[in-house]
């Protein structure tokens, strides 16, 4: 794998560092208080939150166990990015909306409102930790990867990476987290979308894969994983995009309509995504079929599928881009875990009870500390991953099945009923830890029954589910709790009210707009420099490509961005659906 990689591809990913690293700073202008660093004062486009939460996701993992994955067992594996579609579907009909009108700062606020501050002290404890390990897990999957490809060690990768987000998440709050992960995305699609093709290309075109695949690799019923898997996963994946990072999108927009929007973007992305970002592993599979038994530094051989098609096709430079287009992934999901987490130590921890008349202007120098500590803490705990851990895809699951189902589903059920006492939702993540613990730890690993991902997500789901709605139906809320409750779901009927709820923006749509297009056009422009290096005829032409299509585009968000923008009255905002009973 190293052996591709040449010097042209490190100066790619230095100068993409570099980028990264200065968003922070640009944003800091418009960060005058906690609201600002925390939820970008409810001003950012929703075009832009749809594009940051498709990128944060997903991380190096799609393209190093999820690639792995669909080498492995087939067209099933382009499920694991597809499912997404109707986990954002659900968003779009519920959660969306719901998100919106709780009028939240964080997730764990959301608890506090809804179930009270017993609920809300036990999950903020929780929470903050599992994030910080969903994040430090990518980060170890990131630097691994980059490890191998790069043969630089994956301690130092990890320092690298990890600084290079906690710089500008600390310092361009929310606004950094999102149009980092916008750059990301225009970084990334383009060479997505081209290494998609030339794999085709590579194969003999679509009809010669298919004729030349393994028996079974296009069921996707095949093989261990089969519809209960497809079923489970949706679980999963309903639960993980409408809560944490992809709930803040929702809750961070200025109305419920561009909530919904958000959910509407991120369906039609994942839609395109699922097949853009799979084919090349499949592809693979056909082209490449000793790479799943041959030893290449990775734990799972199978989990470099993505970028050794990369470097079978991409020509010098490129594979550079695409390399910058993988830590583009990971740093989305990075950045997004690290802006949850400051959050919920910020401001439901510090400010909750500790000083709770904080003014906004300390609030803001409190998260900018508390991302530098947050960042500080995902690198270590992804140094300690380093020492030593089961394949990427495995650990992602049985963290998954842990923190992801139980602590989750709890939170979304919450916006459909009333009734229970203020303890459901403990009992619901206590039951489900305890299960997840014991499916993982005593089944798998005492007694080695050897049970998959359908079961190490699907038996915490069962029990989180029955163990919550068990005391909802026993139960009718009391006292204090019934007023919370009532309070709660009558903010859930009251629509946004803009002229009211929202403040001043110093940075406009059109602002926004500009904003993408110039950075877009000047990653295009650099690009021609890799043109020039490029060696005549076929790989000065795809990169030739490359470039003009990205800077294209970034020239048409330029000038989408100098079209003046009349603003919607409020009285035109369509009223949304779906109404909580």
């Amino acid at each position: 794998m190293r052996s591709s990689v040449q010097t042209i591809d490190y100066v790619v990913l230095v100068c993409y560092l570099f980028l990264m690293a200065g968003v922070g700073a640009f944003f800091m202008r418009f960060m005058r208080v906690g609201t600002d660093f925390l939820k970008g004062g409810n001003r950012v486009e929703w075009w832009v939150a749809g594009m940051a939460s498709f990128m944060s996701g997903f991380s190096v993992w799609t393209f190093t166990g999820g690639a792995g994955f669909a080498y492995r067992q087939g067209v099933i594996g382009v499920f694991l990015m597809a499912l997404a579609v109707p986990a954002f579907f659900f968003g779009y009909i519920v959660f969306a909306k719901c998100w919106r009108r709780s009028r939240v700062t964080t997730v764990v606020e959301y608890i506090r409102s809804r179930f009270g501050d017993g609920t809300h002290k036990t999950f903020s404890w929780l929470t903050g930790p599992s994030q910080l390990m969903f994040g430090s897990v990518r980060l170890f999957a990131l630097s691994s990867f980059m490890s191998v490809a790069l043969g630089v060690p994956v301690e130092y990768l990890i320092i690298i990476c990890g600084l290079v987000v906690l710089g500008y998440t600390s310092l361009g709050g929310y606004w950094a987290v999102c149009f980092t992960d916008m750059f990301q995305f225009m970084f990334l699609f383009p060479i997505a979308c081209m290494l998609m093709v030339l794999s085709l290309s590579n194969v003999g075109g679509f009809s010669n894969f298919v004729a030349h695949a393994p028996q079974g690799f296009f069921n996707p019923l095949a093989g261990e994983y089969g519809w209960l898997f497809l079923i489970v996963y949706t679980i999963s994946q309903t639960t993980g995009y409408n809560n944490f990072g992809n709930a803040q999108r929702y809750f961070c927009a200025d109305t419920e309509q561009s909530a919904k929007r958000i959910a509407i973007l991120c369906m039609i992305l994942f839609t395109i995504g699922s097949v853009i970002f799979y084919l090349p592993p499949l592809i693979a599979r056909v082209v490449l079929p000793e790479l799943g038994t041959t030893a290449n530094g990775l734990r799972q051989p199978s989990e470099a599928a993505y970028i050794a098609m990369g470097m079978r096709v991409l020509p010098p430079g490129m594979i550079g881009v695409l390399l910058a287009a993988m830590l583009a992934s990971s740093m989305a999901s990075l950045s997004a875990h690290n802006h949850i987490i400051t959050g919920i130590f910020a401001k439901d921890l510090y400010q909750g009870y500790l000083r709770k008349d904080a003014s906004d202007r300390h609030m803001l120098k409190a998260s900018r500390l508390t991302s530098f500590g947050v960042g500080v803490v995902m690198i270590g705990v992804a140094l300690l991953f380093a020492q030593g851990a089961t394949g990427i895809f495995t650990l992602l699951f049985i963290l998954e099945s842990m923190f992801l189902i139980p602590l989750g589903l709890p939170l979304l059920y919450g916006f459909l009923v009333r009734r229970g006492p203020w303890w459901t939702a403990v009992c619901a993540y206590v039951v489900g830890a305890i299960t997840s613990l014991f499916v993982n730890f005593y089944l798998n690993r005492y007694l080695g029954m050897g049970l998959n991902e359908t079961y190490l997500i699907g038996i915490p789901a069962i029990t989180t589910t029955v163990a919550f709605f068990v005391p909802v139906l026993l139960f009718k809320p009391a006292g204090e709790q019934a007023e919370r409750v009532k309070a709660f779901f009558k903010k859930l009927e009251t629509p946004i009210d803009t002229t009211t709820e929202l403040g001043a923006t110093g940075f406009s749509g059109r602002g926004q707009l500009a904003l993408v297009g110039k950075v877009t056009t000047g990653m295009g422009l650099a690009c021609f420099a890799i043109v020039l290096a490029s060696s005549p005829g076929r790989d000065r032409m795809i990169t030739a490509i490359y470039a003009v299509v990205t800077t294209l585009v970034g020239l048409a968000f330029v000038a989408a961005g100098r079209v003046p923008q009349a603003p919607l009255p409020v009285s035109q905002e369509t009223e949304p659906e779906f109404e909580v009973e």
